[in-house]
């Protein structure tokens, strides 16, 4: 079912608004739009958004999980599942969804990033040390990203893997 004229334009306000960081208008655009149709996904992506910008972690994550279950094909929504899962639960459910979307999208740098991140921040170094090697090999701007992420920060700590030198 398509978005109606009144819906659309509901929606277009609604992107406006967030391109201007005025989440709860944005959020009172979404909500005229008709209950039968705030389940599609480009409302979803609105509405994600928005929880986003209102730190509203739980609501983020049931939506971001509907949209990784309706479109796993990118990887994406994986991450942003895992973002607010992190934030609504813990670090450890938030690295399972992200290992679901590594089963699904082995070469993307940015779950391997993020898995690094979760893993570093958990305390498993030598796991973070590997998802952030595969993270670098599949873009290599992760390397100067890696320098300034907090999440990383026990890697920085950590003594250098041995067999490094020998690669």
């Amino acid at each position: 079912m398509p978005l109606e004229p009144p819906d659309q334009q509901h929606l277009k306000s609604a992107h406006g608004y967030i391109e201007l960081g005025m989440w709860r208008e944005a959020n009172a655009e979404l909500e005229e739009i008709d209950a039968f149709c705030r389940h599609l996904p480009e409302v979803l992506k609105a509405r994600v958004r928005v929880y986003d910008g209102l730190q509203k972690w739980d609501a983020m994550q049931i939506v971001a999980i509907k949209l990784m279950r309706w479109n796993p094909n990118l990887p994406y929504w994986f991450i942003l599942a895992a973002y607010a899962t992190r934030r609504a639960e813990s670090l450890e459910k938030a690295g399972e969804i992200l290992i679901e979307g590594e089963q699904r999208h082995p070469k993307d740098g940015t779950i391997q990033f993020n898995l690094a991140c979760y893993e570093s921040q958990m305390g498993n170094l030598e796991r973070a040390k590997v998802h952030l090697k595969k993270a670098t090999a599949a873009e290599p701007q992760f390397k100067q990203i890696a320098l300034e992420d907090l999440d990383l920060e026990p890697l920085w700590e950590s003594p250098p893997d041995p067999q490094q030198k020998n690669n």
